[in-house]
């Protein structure tokens, strides 16, 4: 069960990792056309707007797995290892709380914008819905990684990133 939702988020993060490369080419593109050759594009400041939203939102399942998230640890830290998978525990059933409801409202918003035919206000004119989507989907991931973070640590797995020396993330 846990399997299939690791690798999604793995492949998801990696989808995410092209588009912020994909941005930073388009970007790049642009400054080169502006600068250089006096011929802005229409389409790469939205586009690239567009793949760090859907980046941002794809990746957040996947590096709340990984704990690569930011972690304030001064009072953990000083726990014992119980009273750390107690507090991980408490913190995994507050983010996926949290998720499900950014979710629904985010799933609400969308579906507005989608009834109603919204677009971007941009020369591309693009639905807006393509861009809120990424929430209530981003959201659902994260809900459904952060249950599943609950669940490892409560059959008492390790949680990765737990053994570092440092005690900050």
């Amino acid at each position: 069960m846990f399997r299939l939702l690791d690798r999604l988020t793995d492949l998801l993060a990696w989808l995410a990792a092209w588009l912020f490369f994909a941005t930073a080419a388009m970007i790049s593109y642009e400054v080169a056309a502006r600068y250089l050759f006096n011929a802005p594009t229409i389409w790469a400041e939205e586009l690239s707007r567009i793949f760090l939203i859907w980046g941002t939102f794809l990746a957040m399942a996947a590096l709340l797995r990984r704990r690569s998230h930011i972690r304030i640890t001064i009072v953990t830290g000083h726990l014992g290892a119980a009273g750390q998978r107690l507090c991980e525990i408490f913190a995994m059933a507050v983010v996926a709380l949290l998720s499900a409801v950014a979710g629904w409202y985010g799933a609400t918003i969308a579906l507005n914008s989608f009834t109603r035919g919204r677009t971007t206000a941009t020369m591309l004119d693009l639905p807006q819905w393509t861009l809120e989507v990424t929430v209530p989907l981003g959201f659902a991931l994260l809900f459904a990684q952060a249950l599943a973070e609950t669940l490892r640590l409560i059959a008492g797995a390790t949680p990765p990133g737990g053994d570092d020396e440092s005690g900050a993330h």
